[in-house]
């Protein structure tokens, strides 16, 4: 298992990294509840379908206090506060999505999480995805497996698309998603079944612990993506890139999953426009 750098407290990265998740996930459990008894949510548009709430800043900021206290040189690159991050690929690297999944969390759909990953010279070597409404921890270390909830986890069994259930996400690059769709429906029925869950980090964490065989993406982001790409390599998966390549934190899209379909799937769409 890696070393992980430890907090100025003396506490574990891993320690540290549950207690960002704790604190988050108290804030948007407890304004989730507030908006199941019809409390208004106040939200911002940032793109068409794209939405920025106060829970989602609450929540990045709560997360950004403790680890800038525990780990003042380490940078971290966040969704709501984003900036580039020079040497992004060089030392450690903290990267967080404060609300995975923010249209649903909005509309009362307890489909969302809250996404954490610790990234070592640009690789992922600790990735965390807690579903708050559910209480599910995903959780990853290099060299130390996937679990969920404490518990050993795999990827599924399944080994070819016709044995697939698979997750997909389409994102805000319309032209692109466009394309995805068409290209799921011409392989539809050659997978079991298709679904949007409308949270990549859970789409990701699902095809990590077998409730997805195969995730496809057609655009993310670095916060979208690096949990779950150390949680489905210490799953015994395979994840790749939207060209069927090597993938990194700022590659634009992902397959992902049990390694047959994965591989299946990147080599029946490698000339298909959907990249």
């Amino acid at each position: 298992m890696i070393d992980l750098p430890s907090g100025t407290s003396g506490r574990s990265a891993v320690d540290i990294a549950r207690d960002a998740t704790a604190r988050a996930s108290a804030i948007m459990l407890e304004r989730f509840r507030e908006l199941e008894s019809g409390v208004a949510m106040e939200k911002a548009v940032k793109s068409r379908g794209n939405y920025v709430t106060e829970t989602d800043l609450a929540c990045e900021a709560a997360a950004l206090e403790l680890l800038r206290a525990e780990f003042p040189n380490i940078p971290v690159l966040s969704e709501e506060t984003a900036t580039t991050v020079e040497g992004w690929d060089k030392g450690w690297l903290w990267v967080i999505d404060p609300i995975d999944g923010t249209s649903n969390f909005s509309r009362g759909i307890p489909t969302f999480a809250f996404n954490i990953a610790l990234c070592h010279d640009g690789e992922p070597v600790l990735g965390l995805t807690q579903q708050p409404v559910t209480g599910t921890e995903f959780f990853a270390v290099k060299g130390g497996g996937l679990t969920v909830n404490g518990v050993p986890t795999r990827v599924a069994e399944a080994a070819t698309l016709a044995d697939a259930l698979t997750g997909f996400g389409m994102g805000y690059e319309y032209d692109r998603a466009k394309l995805m769709i068409t290209m799921l429906a011409e392989m539809f029925p050659g997978v079991i079944m298709v679904q949007n869950i409308g949270s990549a980090a859970l789409g990701l964490a699902y095809a990590a612990s077998g409730r997805f065989d195969l995730y496809v993406h057609s655009y993310l982001y670095p916060w979208d993506m690096a949990p779950g790409i150390i949680q489905i390599r210490e799953a015994g998966g395979l994840v790749l890139d939207r060209h069927g390549g090597p993938i990194s934190i700022y590659s634009e899209g992902i397959i992902a999953g049990a390694p047959g379909p994965v591989r299946e799937f990147a080599e029946r769409t490698h000339e298909r426009r959907w990249r």
